[in-house]
């Protein structure tokens, strides 16, 4: 959506639920939207014990692949459905979501074909990523509607279920394909449950009103080139090791970036409840609490963030090597920069809500675009000069990306900019 078109009516601010149901509400997401992350993360264990770091390799370059594509043809549809000023029908949106999907499985295909013809893990990725791609939309549902418990509980069944399930398959000595596809079979169910839980007890056309396609395009387009593009954060490393380094290493790197995915999750759950409170503060207090927010929580984040990164660097070489193998340790040179780069990371997730809440879309894609140039730049310079610590300049490669992402949001986050915008919202929407 264009940064000065908000809507004739603004989304009702949801009801403010108790101390106890919020807490509980966002624990439950935090626990869900984690466990899902160890679910995955339980998945590369398993190759990695099995299959050693060239097989974690392989699974990284498949999925390398699969995570931009399917994000780019996601649309964004959740971040829309849910930021979106008005009664956006939900079913349109689905109908969205399966047209992408459907173009997603095959430009999958077609990458398997030339970069990476590992036809059995492209099987159980495809289906896991449609199953993601499906249930998504359902859970987003439930998040419009503020109903925080029933998706946290939601999303914490399905880390539960999937590792369990999962679990189950590695001890029948099921291959990496089957381990993917039996995470999907869960998550599918889990979306069905949010379809049914979260329908409205009245038809939808009666509760909800139409959204125009240009309408969903113009906010969609800025929005899903943005989350794409930042997919690519974490590929362009993969990517440039596979070329310039052995498939160990390229399972190495991937063995410890799962701090970052660590971090990313946090970051997602956090902006998932925050979502929800900034757009009712804006409402109801206006653009300078909204602010003063965004920097209370940026701040408390970054304090909190601090003690990790040390425990980080003390301790991450010998849990890496007792989880992994005696192949998968780090530097602590490695070590502080994935700390650094996950803090980074983490609270460049609370810019990014207040962008949304604002319908700041094309914002997003420059601060994007402006990621991809600090991720590309460590990587042109190891180019140009020459190293033989392929993994840190990987993980450097991360660290420029997010250190640019927050100070470029920072930057065009401006007090004057964004009271200059919500006087513009209101001028526009008084009669």
């Amino acid at each position: 959506m264009l940064e000065t078109a908000a809507a004739e009516t603004q989304a009702p601010a949801p009801r403010a639920p108790g101390t106890l149901r919020r807490t509980t509400g966002f624990l439950l997401v935090l626990f869900g939207t984690v466990g899902g992350g160890v679910s995955h993360w339980f998945i590369v264990w398993l190759i990695a014990a099995t299959h050693g770091a060239a097989g974690l390799g392989n699974y990284s370059v498949v999925l390398a692949g699969a995570t931009p594509i399917f994000i780019f043809l996601g649309l964004g549809l959740r971040n829309v459905y849910v930021s979106l000023a008005g009664a956006p029908r939900w079913g349109y949106f689905l109908r969205w979501r399966t047209a992408g999907l459907v173009i997603a499985l095959a430009l999958l295909a077609v990458y398997c074909l030339l970069a990476a013809p590992y036809w059995g893990i492209f099987a159980g990725m495809a289906a896991m990523k449609i199953a993601d791609g499906l249930s998504d939309i359902a859970l987003a549902r439930l998040q419009r509607q503020g109903r925080f418990t029933a998706l946290g509980g939601l999303t914490s069944a399905n880390a539960v279920a999937s590792v369990s399930v999962i679990s189950v398959m590695a001890w029948l000595s099921a291959p990496i394909g089957t381990l993917l596809a039996s995470a999907g079979a869960v998550t599918l169910v889990i979306g069905m449950c949010a379809t049914i839980i979260s329908r409205p007890r009245r038809p939808e056309a009666d509760t909800t009103t139409p959204v125009g396609w240009r309408r969903l395009v113009a906010a969609a387009i800025p929005l899903t080139a943005s989350t794409g593009l930042m997919s690519l954060v974490a590929s362009i490393p993969v990517w440039f090791l596979e070329a310039h380094s052995a498939p160990q290493e390229v399972g190495r790197f991937t063995a410890a970036a799962y701090l970052i995915v660590a971090a990313n999750l946090l970051g997602a759950s956090a902006q998932t409840i925050l979502i929800t409170a900034y757009r009712r503060r804006l409402a109801e207090d206006g653009a300078r609490s909204l602010m003063r927010a965004m920097t209370r929580h940026t701040w408390l984040l970054g304090i909190a963030g601090v003690p990790a990164v040390a425990v980080v660097v003390l301790f991450g070489d010998p849990v890496l090597r007792i989880v992994y193998g005696a192949n998968f340790g780090a530097s602590p040179l490695e070590l502080l920069a994935f700390g650094a780069t996950a803090l980074l990371c983490m609270i460049g997730y609370v810019n990014s809500t207040v962008m949304l809440v604002l319908n700041w879309y094309r914002s997003q894609l420059v601060v994007t675009v402006a990621t991809i140039v600090g991720a590309a730049l460590p990587l042109l310079l190891a180019t140009m000069f020459g190293t033989s610590q392929w993994v840190l300049v990987g993980i450097l490669s991360m660290t420029g990306a997010y250190l640019v992402r927050y100070v470029t949001a920072r930057l065009l986050l401006s007090s004057r900019r964004v009271d200059l915008h919500v006087a513009h919202e209101l001028l526009a929407t008084t009669p």
